[in-house]
């Protein structure tokens, strides 16, 4: 019998613990806000261009339990409403690392940790006086992502700061859950449209600056020093093929991976622009679809060669999958044998 990501959760919840019907009651409820949130996407000034940011925050309800265990998979990037990663979650794809850095009188604690082939997604605890539960607008970080030896592989920094490393993520969503006075947790997921997520094991992630912004206040840069060490878990991956020919359009790769699922296809036109990620959809067996919230393209010879990144996991019973370009016929996936 197949299952969606509700079922999924309470079955992982009722193996850990029998939780009181207080608690079961509240995560309910709690769970229900989180999958209604929805996006607010605006461009950020201080950032490279080639990083193509887009900011999204939203509120969510704080769960209390007593069980470490499930309070971690409960606030494992539920607030991001991402089917892929959620499901991720639930097969261990998400590392619990709760490791606290104190620099500028702001105490950064990375709670959870998520990596597979294509996307990079972390969460923080941020304990600073500039937080307000009145007014706060968003966080967002700048950073620099080191492998074991020591290379840049990747960063998110001021047109200022000089970087000479390859860009890894080519797109990257903030957002914000359980806002106190004082206190308010920051998802971040990062993206990599062209190429897979090179290893983290031994990897470094440097924080440089963070920036609050507030309603009343405006926004407020704090430059400091918050490192912390990374792993890299096991990494499955699922290769698709086409099961059909579809005129003026050819796929290149599909690789479905813990959380994200990476389709690189080639359509007979070209002026395409951004809005082909609107206009393309991953369709699994039983009708639903899921949208890449970015793309990477580039033309040659009057076509274009397009690269999404959809929510999609390995670990989805539902393996039936097609492609949905506007104007094209859909083309159906099966997995490579």
């Amino acid at each position: 019998m197949k299952q969606n990501i509700d079922d999924l959760v309470r079955e992982d919840m009722n193996k850990e613990q029998q939780l009181p019907a207080a608690i079961r009651s509240a995560f309910d409820q709690s769970y229900a806000q989180i999958r209604q949130q929805s996006k607010k996407k605006t461009k950020k000034s201080w950032l490279k261009p080639v990083s193509a940011v887009a900011a999204a925050i939203a509120l969510s309800t704080t769960v209390l339990l007593t069980n470490d265990t499930a309070f971690a998979k409960l606030q494992a990037f539920l607030g991001l409403s991402d089917s892929g990663i959620e499901i991720a979650a639930m097969n261990g794809d998400v590392q619990n690392l709760a490791q606290v850095q104190q620099n500028e009188n702001i105490t950064m604690t990375l709670e959870n940790l998520f990596v597979d082939a294509y996307r990079f997604g972390l969460q923080f605890t941020m304990d600073s006086k500039d937080i307000s539960a009145d007014d706060l607008n968003k966080i967002e970080f700048a950073y620099r992502l080191f492998d074991a030896q020591g290379n840049e592989i990747s960063a998110l920094i001021s047109d200022t700061k000089p970087y000479t490393g390859k860009q890894v993520f080519s797109g990257m969503d903030f957002k914000l859950t359980d806002v106190s006075d004082n206190r308010a947790s920051v998802e971040m997921i990062a993206t990599a449209n062209q190429r897979e997520v090179p290893s983290l094991e031994g990897a470094r992630l440097v924080i440089e600056t963070i920036h609050i912004s507030s309603d009343k206040r405006g926004m407020k840069s704090i430059n400091g020093h918050w490192e912390f060490d990374l792993t890299s878990p096991t990494i499955v991956k699922q290769q698709y093929i086409a099961n059909n020919t579809v005129p003026g359009l050819t796929l290149n790769e599909a690789i479905v991976t813990n959380g994200s699922m990476h389709i690189t296809f080639t359509i007979n036109e070209t002026n395409v622009g951004e809005t082909i990620a609107h206009d393309t959809a991953l369709i699994n067996e039983k009708g639903e679809a899921f949208y890449a919230s970015g793309n990477s393209f580039k033309e040659f010879e009057q076509k274009t060669e397009i690269s999404l990144v959809f929510p999609y996991s390995v670990r989805n019973e539902q393996q039936a999958l097609s492609l949905q370009v506007k104007d094209y016929e859909e083309l159906n996936l099966i997995n490579k044998e």
